[in-house]
């Protein structure tokens, strides 16, 4: 389970990215309570997809939002989940443009996520964390338990051969100065960013094998409260003098 947003304090974020987070914080918090996803999970994710800007598109891909939920993705779970928090069918543009609105777009990363744990501790047979759950969500689930299943045994492949379609789509993310990058690089780098430290450039961390799952059951929240989400909006802006 994350241990929060930050590590250390509200100055480790860019004044900018500070701000924006702050604007986000309401329907991040609202949406981990109403589910019992990871606060942590769902902020750092945020973090690292848009910015926390809610408006963000890719220039390779239909990504889109906060969370940057391609095309497909976004109406499936849309489909599978919005009935829940009263959202009916809509119009494909009607639906799609949801993933603009920061609480729409935050109930569904919450609820994709549990989606993910659950194939990811089905399919790996231990409990998951942040940086598993969010390679499902940057590699969905299929490709992530491939990444996870290949580095538990050979943790020194190369991502890019693993995964060559990924790898050509995120070069930066698979490739160090035109070096491909292993597994446990690749990892470590993710691991890092989601704690909001740089990548270490040896002796990369691998993935728990045992450990609290980062998304509780329903009913068992393991989130911030609203009150200790709001005193992070407070810290944030107060360390930008908002």
């Amino acid at each position: 389970m994350s241990t929060g947003p930050f590590s250390g304090s509200a100055a480790a974020l860019p004044p900018r990215l500070a701000r924006a987070a702050a604007q986000m914080l309401p329907a991040l918090s609202a949406a981990a309570n109403r589910t019992g996803a990871d606060f942590g999970a769902l902020f750092n994710t945020a973090r690292l997809e848009s910015g926390f800007n809610p408006d963000a598109r890719a220039r390779t891909s239909s990504a889109t939002g906060l969370f940057q939920f391609i095309d497909s993705t976004w109406l499936g779970t849309l489909a599978r989940h919005g009935p829940a928090h009263g959202i009916g069918a809509l119009p494909r543009s009607e639906a799609l443009a949801l993933r603009r609105n920061p609480m729409v777009a935050s109930l569904m990363a919450a609820e994709h996520m549990a989606d993910n744990a659950r194939a990811l501790q089905g399919g790996l047979g231990r409990a998951v964390g942040q940086t598993d759950l969010y390679l499902a969500h940057f590699l969905g689930v299929g490709g992530a338990l491939k990444f996870l299943r290949e580095l538990a045994s050979s943790p020194g492949t190369a991502g890019a051969t693993l995964l060559p379609a990924a790898a050509r789509a995120n070069r930066a993310i698979f490739y160090e100065g035109g070096a491909p990058r292993s597994l446990q690089q690749i990892y470590a780098l993710l691991d890092n960013r989601l704690s909001g430290q740089p990548a270490p450039p040896a002796e990369p961390r691998l993935p728990p094998v045992t450990g609290s799952p980062a998304v509780a059951p329903r009913g068992q929240s393991s989130v911030m409260p609203p009150a200790g989400a709001a005193r992070i909006a407070y810290l944030l802006l107060a360390e930008l003098g908002g």
